[in-house]
């Protein structure tokens, strides 16, 4: 109910595909692209600062490469298969792209992988189940292999119910040195 007026201040769009073009044609190429775009959908003068994204990565990747960020600074957490881009200022209605090529193991390796490891997510035992099967198109499960993006961010003086005070004067007769402050 809170949130029925309230506007996305972001819209992202992932895409993932197969770096075929990229690599050149081979049949069977384990080299992928990752594609995300963040648009921001506020107006005005506004700016949003902090901006921290998180971008999940296929768990059983290896040699992940940023190879095309607009703007801001990346860094891959290998621990959690994240890649962090964060950026300073994403001034309002502007566009900002990153594109994260990667390669995954081949099924061999996610199999030893699958094998030494104690602790088997529902995801995982899917992959395992995909990689069994024969010409299985990966792009596809890739897409469906749904992870959340995560987004943070901070819009100075902005509230979610549109209200702002545009002046603010305090008359005190003792002429106490005020600090003028407001919590929303």
């Amino acid at each position: 109910e809170y949130s029925k007026n309230v506007e996305k201040k972001f819209s992202l769009k992932k895409l993932t595909t197969n770096n075929k073009s990229i690599y050149g044609e081979y049949k069977n190429t384990n080299k992928y692209e990752y594609s995300v775009t963040i648009k921001s959908n506020y107006k005005g003068n506004m700016h949003a600062s902090d901006v921290l994204i998180k971008i999940p990565i296929y768990k059983f990747s290896e040699n992940v490469q940023v190879k095309y960020k607009s703007i801001g600074k990346t860094e891959f957490n290998n621990i959690d298969s994240l890649v962090i881009w964060r950026i300073k200022k994403f001034l309002s209605s502007s566009e900002h792209n990153i594109k994260i090529h990667l390669t995954l193991e081949n099924h061999n390796q996610i199999y030893s992988n699958m094998n030494n490891t104690q602790k088997v997510d529902d995801l995982s035992k899917v992959v395992l189940q995909v990689h069994k099967i024969k010409n299985m198109n990966t792009v596809k499960f890739l897409n469906t292999y749904k992870m959340p993006i995560t987004l943070s961010f901070k819009i100075p003086m902005f509230t979610s119910s549109g209200m702002y005070i545009r002046y603010l004067k305090v008359f005190e007769k003792s002429n106490y040195k005020i600090i003028k402050w407001i919590k929303y």
